[in-house]
């Protein structure tokens, strides 16, 4: 396992949560793939991705969300960019990705429960960027694990699906 949160992908520290920063270390270029950003109250994450040429599928429940997203979004990449307004507990199925990024969807008591979702959705040999509780990291069994850091009571994780 190793743990990099240096960007070197020209996107600036100081911009980008490390979480989100690693899995763009991991992951590359987008170069045709697609990226599911579960949560994006800022669209750092998003533009971030869009800026490295991936598909992105921002969903979150607040619908100026998305306006704030599409605004910081540079407009040759708006093409690439999706947003729908949900939650990952109201979605019955979450489109298909090669990189799913969440910093909370997963935690709390229904994270085990959910879980299933982000898995049916990752290609496989895709990554999941995100936090875990300690019980939830169990989930991640069979799971190359790439990147690991503890950022208080959560486990911040970038794993590749079998």
């Amino acid at each position: 396992m190793r743990h990099d949160t240096s960007p070197r992908v020209g996107i600036p520290r100081s911009t980008v949560p490390p979480l989100c920063s690693t899995a763009l270390t991991l992951a590359g270029a987008g170069a045709g793939r697609t990226a599911v950003v579960i949560g994006c109250p800022n669209g750092v994450e998003a533009t971030a991705l869009l800026g490295l040429g991936w598909t992105v599928i921002g969903i979150d429940e607040d619908p100026e969300v998305h306006e704030r997203v599409r605004a910081a979004a540079d407009v040759a990449a708006l093409d690439r960019l999706t947003t729908v307004v949900g939650t990952l507990p109201r979605m019955s199925r979450l489109p298909d990705a090669d990189l799913v990024l969440t910093r909370t969807a997963l935690l709390g008591d229904a994270g085990p429960t959910l879980w299933p979702r982000v898995v049916e959705a990752l290609r496989p040999g895709g990554l999941l960027a995100a936090r875990l509780t300690a019980t939830s990291a169990g989930l991640l069994r069979g799971w190359a694990l790439l990147s690991e850091r503890y950022s208080g009571p959560m486990l911040e994780v970038v794993a590749r699906r079998p």
